[in-house]
């Protein structure tokens, strides 16, 4: 008979940690594909660049004489204050059985720094604790996603140190295979170490704390894979609640917008539609004759792509277009500002609706995804410089959190 467990995903140690880690003319052709995927791959590696930056491993000590550490597990940092010697504290989320015993602890980096850390607490409810350490080097924030927003099949992320110390920072895909009033089960690999690590969304957002994986074994080989757990948001937003005293804790800074993607409109714009197809016709028709299609066929290709298109473009047209702004001919991406929260840092900083972000500081803004990720770079206190595109002349506005 088999037997079920779920393994708990911290590891311990006993050594010591510096020696452990037919092809259809109306389907979409692959150059299209291709693009797609460029694109995504170049958004998948910005949100492991930015966790990169947000996440460590925990290095939990049996005693405080000790100089090894008797167990690992991760964590991620949900909040940054700035101290008046110009220092940081950080709030470092983990679960609660990486951190409920011990009594010393030390936070390790991406960059190989390790650091002094305290125990804020643990909630009783949820696998969930809490860490603070300070430093005087800036790292990330990350932005917490809202609950609604955590779908089945959605494409997630994980990061953590699975094993030993070498492998630190491990980034590893999945989706989400099912979503429960607590759980988030998701097909991201985690191992060993990963207790605490952060599952994030496309957009880098925290969607579940990892905490353990589900096996059996059967004559000593495991034959269940890709069962991960992840306790979900909004109970890690309901423990650090608890373990905070607060209501309500200060997670991220607020920035007051409401936005929509540039390529999105301009991509179902009433007088852009034909143009962006235009546009993309020689790219599209040379793309499949250098993979060794006739020109007629990839011309075919082309037009019943468009056709297609063109078929459904009223409904697409009714459903995305509705700001009635005007975007510059030259502007192709970027984000459209569609609402401005009133007396919020962008309303007292200039902003206004109609306005194209373009860059924040010097990194060029294609979409959400890129402004998001550069965006939670900053906490309370801050400011970053953004250019925005006001009826065709370029603007510089200066926005303190």
């Amino acid at each position: 008979m088999k037997k079920i467990m779920f393994i708990v995903i911290t590891i311990c140690m006993a050594i010591s940690l510096a020696g452990c880690n037919k092809k259809k003319t109306t389907s979409v052709p692959r150059n299209t594909v291709d693009i797609l995927e460029s694109d995504l791959e170049t958004q998948i590696c910005n949100v492991a660049e930015f966790l990169d930056g947000a996440t460590f491993c925990v290095l939990n000590y049996s005693s405080a004489e000790n100089e090894e550490a008797s167990s690992l597990g991760s964590g991620v940092v949900y909040k940054r204050e700035i101290n008046d010697n110009n220092s940081y504290t950080y709030y470092l989320v983990t679960n609660r059985h990486v951190i409920e015993s011990g009594e010393k602890f030390k936070v390790y980096s991406n960059d190989g720094s390790t650091t002094t850390a305290n125990r804020l607490g643990y909630s009783e409810t949820y696998d969930i604790g809490v860490l603070t350490f300070t430093s005087y080097t800036k790292y990330n924030v990350v932005p917490f996603a809202e609950e609604e927003t955590i779908k089945k099949g959605a494409m997630c992320f994980a990061m953590g140190t699975p094993l030993y110390l070498q492998y630190v920072n491990t980034f590893t895909k999945g989706n989400a295979s099912n979503v429960s009033s607590d759980v988030v089960q998701h097909t991201a690999d985690i191992n060993a170490g990963n207790s605490g690590g952060p599952l994030v969304n496309l957009n880098g957002e925290l969607i579940g704390i990892n905490k353990s994986k589900l096996s059996t074994q059967q004559e000593g080989k495991p034959d269940i894979d890709g069962m991960c757990m992840a306790v979900k948001v909004d109970k890690v937003e309901k423990a650090i609640d608890e373990i905070e005293g607060k209501n309500k804790a200060i997670l991220s800074p607020i920035l007051g917008l409401t936005v929509t993607d540039v390529r999105t409109i301009k991509t179902y714009d009433y007088d852009t539609f034909d143009v962006f197809w235009e546009e993309l016709k020689d790219e599209y028709v040379s793309s499949l004759v250098a993979r060794g299609f006739s020109l007629e066929f990839a011309t075919e290709s082309f037009n019943d792509n468009y056709a297609s298109e063109k078929s459904g473009y009223l409904e697409n047209y009714n459903k995305y277009h509705a700001y009635n702004v005007y975007i510059d001919s030259s502007i192709s991406k970027g984000m459209l500002i569609r609402n401005v929260v009133l007396n919020s840092p962008s309303d007292t900083a200039g902003v206004e609706i109609g306005d194209v972000v373009t860059k924040i500081n010097d990194i060029e803004i294609t979409n959400q995804t890129d402004f998001s990720l550069e965006f939670y770079k900053y906490g309370v206190g801050d400011s970053f410089n953004i250019t925005i595109n006001r009826s065709g002349e370029t603007i510089v506005i200066n926005i303190n959190l």
